[in-house]
């Protein structure tokens, strides 16, 4: 399928006009494989330095905001809880994987 096929089809469903639909980002995204299990995913979200996916830090107990942090850059910063989406264990950065400083 084609983005403007993508777009046609949301528009033809929702109404809305295919400007509004292209504009909102919609896309195709590659089916993931059939043995991947509900314990494979995580709540993560991209760190806003680098883009790679962090783990989603949970809520606090008494409500407020907590911090995300991303290794790789060595930062904590805050996020939006619409930018946190369902990413595979195996996606989730780690400590400086595979960089070695001296």
């Amino acid at each position: 399928m084609t983005q403007i096929q993508l777009d046609y089809q949301i528009a033809r469903i929702t109404g809305e006009p295919t400007s509004t639909v292209n504009r909102l980002g919609f896309s195709v995204i590659a089916e993931e494989p059939d043995d991947l299990e509900p314990e494979d995913f995580e709540l993560g979200l991209d760190c806003p330095f680098c883009g790679h996916p962090v783990p989603f830090p949970g809520l606090a107990g008494d409500g407020s905001d907590t911090l995300a942090e991303c290794d790789r850059c060595d930062v904590y910063f805050e996020f939006d809880p619409v930018e946190v989406y369902s990413v595979g264990r195996d996606e989730l950065t780690t400590p400086l994987q595979g960089h070695f400083y001296y």
